[in-house]
């Protein structure tokens, strides 16, 4: 696991038998429903380590590297094993006979979980320029906000601060944890820049305002930031008789990128703006990176000589109305053709994906719908193109990984689909989510594959990543899991108004005895509820609450213990059962104090 000190712990360890484990979850109740306020001794004490083992899966531990029957045991937010191997006796079990375990994927840029600051800035200052390398993600995390990306997968991101020309230094960070501590992997890992002026409109402009301002304004960064830095050096090495060099936030934060510790990842918007950026770094001798990249089919010549890290946007652009309905005369679907296109390959006029017909002249209204139709197969021809661009990178040997800034969390996965349909391999679109990011970034023996010794992200889904009717069940980032598996539906078989209303519970365990309260809301459609620890304000969602006139069971997830199950037979006003997890079964019994939530 990742390093971490706590002065308040011990320094030696302690193994814990098989006796002592009952014991030892009884404490855990009686920490997680205890009241508010109400600190123990054992409030030291760290929580055991969750350990998960998912049994008998199929895993992709790399692409192309497969292993059909598996287990995957999670310990300390690290693959502790992997293989033909038995659980350890304290890991929950997941049984993986119908899933399939994947490595955790990396996304290559985004501004997730980065929120922007609403600052007002000095009037000519570098910072209303856009020009901020001195800030960094650490103070800008918002943790709450990670959640939508992870669904779809992703357990690390090289994330950024927005802006303009250059907001600041791009960090990585697991897409989990409750502090910007706890998230943060590497805190410095680019420095993000755009070709993207100052805000401002005529007559309050604010310089740089065009592409070509900010790419001047680069250029006096670095050349400026250069000579400072020999200044620098020779008042070190003779200091006597010299003024002391002149230093600033804004150009000692880019030091290294002049000296090329630090890539500067810069996104191109187009491929005006790639050659721009190529260019840039050539002239300036830079250490670069590139993001976005969405019409890179015309820019590959230039990738593939200029040889530096490339990180594709996932986002694609949506057909025109009617597009891709009407194909009527003109079928432009064959990818192969239109990658041969984009590489500069020989195409005739007759060739239903070329740009146009050179010989179309409209003459009058009876020539209206050949123009239709010659306008609607160019839009088809560049939106194959734009498709199948991740397969031109791919066919030309340049290696990619992607990147999420701009494209919707929810659409990634057609997205995904759509590329591997226009010629993707499919071995190729897992590398640029695991294996290729991992190896840019610098942090392949960390994540990217399923081995042992490695964090613990991982995807477990229900089929082929890459089928349409595959879903993520489970996520883990750091070894913490996040379940996204669909709940059966509840079944209720009996009227609701034995059940509803205000209950108070009693929990029996080795430890001593636990009270609460449980709130259940619905009707014979569905029901609700939460569950307390008497004084306490937190609280947990019930989940698949089931009646059927005499049984009342759900399930509620416990953030010290994990998923948890309670059982009770209800008469009249009053229960009794059993609440259950992989921690073992313990008596509960309960009466209700307010029927119908009263």
């Amino acid at each position: 696991m990742r390093p971490t000190f706590d002065p308040s712990l011990p320094s030696h360890s302690v193994r814990v038998s098989r006796r002592l484990l009952p014991v030892l979850v009884s404490l855990f109740l009686v920490i997680c429903l205890r009241p508010a306020g109400t600190a123990t001794a054992q409030d030291a004490v760290p929580t055991v380590t969750k350990t998960v083992a998912i049994k008998n899966a199929r895993v992709v531990q790399a692409p192309g590297q497969v292993v059909d029957r598996a287990t995957v045991v999670i310990r300390d937010g690290l693959i502790e094993a992997v293989g033909d191997i038995s659980p350890p006796f304290d890991a929950r079990i997941i049984e993986g006979d119908s899933l399939t375990v994947y490595a955790g994927f990396i996304d290559g840029l985004s501004h997730t979980a980065v929120k922007i600051p609403d600052e007002e800035y000095e009037d000519g200052s570098y910072a209303q320029a856009g020009i901020q390398p001195e800030r960094t993600i650490r103070p800008l995390l918002e943790p709450s906000s990670t959640e939508s990306l992870r669904k779809a997968g992703f357990g690390l991101a090289h994330v950024a601060p927005d802006g303009q020309m250059l907001p600041g230094q791009g960090g990585l960070i697991l897409l989990a944890g409750s502090t910007p501590d706890e998230m943060i992997l590497a805190d410095r890992a680019s420095m993000f820049a755009q070709i993207e002026g100052a805000p401002g409109s005529w007559p309050n402009v604010i310089a740089p305002s065009t592409p070509m301002a900010v790419i001047a304004k680069m250029r006096d960064l670095v050349r400026e930031t250069r000579r400072r830095q020999m200044l620098a050096e020779a008042y070190h090495e003779d200091p006597r008789g010299r003024s002391r060099p002149p230093t600033d936030a804004v150009h000692s934060a880019f030091v290294p990128v002049v000296e090329g510790d630090l890539p500067l990842l810069y996104y191109a918007e187009n491929a005006l703006d790639t050659h721009r950026i190529l260019a840039l770094a050539n002239e300036l001798d830079l250490r670069v990176m590139l993001a976005g990249l969405a019409d890179a089919f015309e820019t590959v010549d230039a990738l593939e000589e200029a040889d530096v890290p490339v990180f594709l946007t996932l986002d694609l652009p949506d057909p025109a109305d009617g597009i891709e309905a009407d194909t009527t005369d003109t079928d432009t679907t064959d990818a192969d053709t239109t990658r041969a296109a984009a590489r500069g390959h020989a195409i005739t006029p007759d060739d239903p994906s070329s740009f146009f017909r050179t010989d179309l002249r409209v003459m009058s209204e009876d020539d209206l719908e050949s123009e239709e139709r010659v306008l609607k197969a160019r839009q088809r021809s560049i939106l194959e193109q734009y498709r199948a661009t991740a397969a031109t990178l791919h066919e030309a040997g340049i290696s990619f990984a992607f990147s999420t800034k701009e494209v919707k969390p929810g659409d990634i996965h057609a997205h995904l689909r759509t590329m591997i349909e226009h010629g993707l391999p499919q071995e190729a679109a897992l590398a640029a989510l695991t294996t290729n990011p991992a190896t840019i970034l610098g942090i392949r023996e960390q994540v990217g594959t399923v081995e042992t010794g490695k964090i613990a992200n991982l995807v477990v889904t229900d089929g082929d990543l890459f089928e349409e009717d595959t879903a993520i069940q489970y996520v883990f980032v750091d070894g913490q899991r996040f379940e996204y598996t669909e709940d059966e539906e509840a079944e209720i078989t009996a009227p609701v108004e034995a059940v509803v209303g205000t209950w108070t519970y009693e929990l029996e365990t080795p430890q001593g005895n636990n009270t609460g309260t449980i709130i259940l809301e619905g009707d014979e459609s569905a029901l609700s509820g939460t569950i307390s620890g008497s004084g306490s304000d937190e609280t947990s969602d019930l989940r698949n609450i089931a009646f059927d006139g005499t049984t009342l069971s759900f399930e509620f997830e416990s953030e010290t213990i994990g998923e948890i199950t309670v059982t009770v037979d209800v008469e009249g006003d009053a229960f009794d059962g059993s609440v259950s997890g992989g921690f073992g079964s313990f008596p509960i019994s309960g009466a209700r104090t307010a029927p119908d939530g009263d």
